[in-house]
């Protein structure tokens, strides 16, 4: 087995792991969806960005089950990060609101 056959072996394994991991965060958000609450704004569009990246290189060396397991993530940090950025835009304008009041 050559580098690159090695290479994206692990890429698959790690992919598929990645994607129960998801499944699990799902589950929880689900149980409780206050759960997104504690999530960083930045953090959520840094990560989204970077799978997305992750992403174009899987489509780039033709791994299949990376590109096909991975968007499922890509869409999980789409929706983190627009959820984050709703819940920290809303705070900001009540407290603007709070602020003319007082």
């Amino acid at each position: 087995m050559d580098t690159l056959a090695f290479a994206n072996l692990l890429l698959d394994v790690a992919s598929i792991i990645n994607f129960i991991a998801l499944l699990w965060m799902l589950r929880a958000i689900i149980k409780n969806r206050n759960y997104l609450r504690g999530f960083s704004v930045v953090g959520s569009f840094l990560t989204f960005i970077s799978i997305v990246g992750f992403e174009l290189a899987y489509h780039l060396i033709g791994n299949v089950v990376g590109f096909a397991f991975g968007w499922a993530t890509v869409a999980f940090w789409f929706v983190a990060f627009i959820y984050t950025l709703r819940i920290k835009l809303r705070e900001k304008r009540k407290q603007k609101e709070n602020s003319r009041l007082s």
